[in-house]
């Protein structure tokens, strides 16, 4: 009876092993291991905060989504939902500086059964967070409209702080704003976008380097244009006897622009003062125009202008009475005496000359050389002092009596 027995146990055992056998070439064959690619899982980034407690920051997007490989029976990988699968990377470990890869825990494999065949992986690179100051720079293109003159810009503040990631912000040397005029008539003045660029002028464009402050105030004054007249400001007059012949002034127009209100109304600019009170010779100076309000001379003209009074002496004619003639050779023992009425003589020249000129400078004279008593007409010599000239005289001869001297 043993014996039937043993021999009873040991066929039971051999059924359940080839059952088990049986069982799992059935399994394998119905339902089998397999693995399977899942592609665009996304990444999500976690602990971001306590990387940035550290002062530290990632300065690359590691990328948005990734690849992973499941491995699990047939009849579990049906049964998963890619939807629900996440991988994430938890920022919250890391203490180093540099590029690594990084593992990605994958969340929502369901069922349990399913698991990874390997663990994906991301390149991380992660910087110190760095902060600098950078000027601002505004970039114009386009034109403002024709009869209009563009001054240069103006730009609130002048230099930002930014900060982020090392690498990124040292690559960082300036600011930009772009502006397009399109034939504007009138001034700009908006808050626009900052943007980043490298010593290559290329866009600097990263969420891991950030602005203090995203806009700044740009203002591109813009304003009408017009040609004016210079009028010079003369003041005073010339000494006595001179005058102002004429005034020239270079240049005799400039081109301004400004506030319409105050362009449209003018029509000519006025020098700074030109003193000419007592001169007796030009005046030639270099003078300011005079300052107006809201009014702009382009920097590509000066601002001052030449003004030259060209003025002269004038020109007056006077007339002398001819009263003290000089007899030249008289007769011995004879007078002479003037019987006509006396002779005018008028003449002209400058100013300076004619006007403090006596009868005297003329020395009248009369040659009476071998002349007897008698009456006699004789031509009137003159002199005519240099810088003028006889315009008439009344006789150019006079009436002369000689007698002789009685004796008593």
């Amino acid at each position: 009876m043993s014996r039937i027995f043993e021999r009873n146990g040991t066929l039971k055992i051999i059924s359940v092993v080839i059952a088990i056998i049986l069982w799992m070439y059935a399994v394998s064959e119905l339902n089998p291991e397999t693995t399977l690619n899942i592609t665009d899982v996304p990444i999500a980034i976690i602990n971001e905060d306590i990387l940035k407690d550290k002062k530290l920051t990632i300065a690359y997007d590691p990328g948005n989504k990734t690849n992973i490989r499941i491995r699990g029976l047939v009849n579990d990988i049906r049964k998963i939902n890619t939807a629900n699968i996440k991988a994430v990377l938890d920022l919250g470990t890391i203490d180093w500086t540099g590029t690594k890869q990084v593992a990605l825990n994958v969340e929502g494999l369901l069922p349990r059964e399913v698991r990874l065949d390997k663990t994906p992986e991301v390149s991380v690179t992660v910087n110190n967070i760095e902060t600098k100051i950078i000027p601002i720079k505004i970039q114009v293109t386009g034109k403002e409209a024709e009869g209009f003159y563009r001054h240069p810009e103006v730009i609130e503040p002048q230099s930002i702080t930014i900060y982020g990631a090392e690498s990124l912000v040292q690559s960082v040397v300036q600011g930009i704003i772009q502006v397009n005029l399109k034939n504007d008539e009138s001034t700009i003045e908006q808050s626009l976008p900052i943007r980043l660029i490298d010593a290559d002028e290329r866009i600097v464009d990263s969420e891991y380097v950030k602005l203090r402050q995203e806009n700044a105030m740009v203002t591109i004054p813009i304003y009408p244009t017009k040609a004016l007249a210079i009028k010079p400001n003369i003041v005073g007059k010339p000494a006595e006897g001179f005058i102002v012949e004429n005034v020239e002034v270079e240049p005799k127009n400039l081109n301004v622009n400004g506030y319409a209100s105050i362009v449209n109304k003018l029509e000519e600019m006025v020098t700074e003062v030109v003193d000419i009170q007592g001169t007796k010779k030009d005046v030639n100076v270099t003078v300011n125009l005079q300052h107006i309000e809201g009014l702009f001379i382009s920097p590509s003209q000066s601002q001052q202008v030449n003004v030259i009074v060209r003025v002269s002496e004038t020109i007056i004619d006077k007339s002398f009475v001819l009263n003290d003639i000089i007899f030249k050779n008289p007769p011995d023992g004879n007078t002479v005496k003037v019987v006509n009425e006396p002779i005018t003589i008028r003449v002209k020249g400058p100013y300076t000359i004619v006007n403090p000129m006596t009868v005297s400078v003329f020395e009248p004279t009369v040659d009476l050389v071998g002349l007897e008593p008698g009456e006699y007409q004789l031509p009137l010599t003159v002199l005519i002092p240099e810088g003028t000239e006889k315009i008439d005289m009344t006789s150019e001869v006079v009436t002369v009596n000689i007698s002789p001297i009685e004796v008593p």
